[in-house]
């Protein structure tokens, strides 16, 4: 490694981030190599517990103005405690979150199997959740409420390159190789899309941009 990493991310951060990013003296440049678009969805309202899986879920949910009305005090479980923390600030009440949607299905199962479940997704999800409540004969419907588009571009090669999505995964090896850069990547599930030995990728603690960022701080003080 050189003394002034090249860093990518493969979204674009805050200032704020890309400022603390520059200040360890790296070159940092940026690019979102996914976007989301909303799909048309209706809603039926019964008796449910929502499921949110992102974030992005409950940007398009609530993209619809009637539903700031419609699920206010909802009771509802979510992957990712900034996806609680959107929930939260649009009235819903928020139990319990965990930081995947196999541990989330997987606490559903021992906690709450009595409930019928809506689960408010994007295209790209993983099975994990659907299939474990189904195989433990737990109700759960489905709607799809966006959908991830790949933004692929060649760019040049970087000493570290950071993911966030498995998704963002597929963008980027579209058109470049990671063999010879470190690759943070924000959990396991986006680190397990990468095609490379487990040695040259990083995992931040929790799933926040923030720990990866502190990843990359303590890989450019070893340097």
């Amino acid at each position: 490694m050189k003394n002034s990493l090249k860093i990518f991310s493969t979204k674009t951060l805050t200032a704020i981030q890309k400022s603390e990013i520059i200040n360890f003296g790296c070159s940092y440049s940026e690019r979102n190599f996914i976007e989301t678009q909303t799909l048309p969805f209706s809603y039926t309202d019964k008796n449910y517990t929502l499921l949110f899986s992102s974030q992005n879920a409950v940007k398009s949910v609530f993209g619809k103005p009637e539903f700031n009305t419609l699920l206010k005090n909802k009771t509802c479980y979510c992957v990712g405690e900034k996806t609680k923390r959107l929930l939260i600030d649009k009235g819903l009440k928020v139990p319990h979150f965990e930081e995947n949607s196999s541990n989330l299905a997987n606490f559903i199962v021992k906690s709450d199997r009595n409930a019928h479940f809506l689960f408010f997704c994007g295209n790209e999800r993983r099975a994990d959740l659907e299939t474990q409540l189904k195989k433990n004969k737990i109700n759960i419907d489905v709607i799809e409420v966006y959908k991830t588009l790949l933004k692929p571009k060649a760019v040049e090669l970087f000493d570290a390159v950071l993911f966030y999505s498995p998704s963002g995964v597929k963008s980027f090896l579209k058109d470049n190789k990671v063999d010879e850069s470190i690759c943070i990547c924000i959990g396991p599930t986006t680190a397990e899309a990468l095609p490379i030995p487990k040695e040259n990728i990083i995992i931040a603690s929790k799933p926040s941009v923030e720990h990866m960022i502190y990843k990359l701080k303590k890989l450019h003080s070893h340097d």
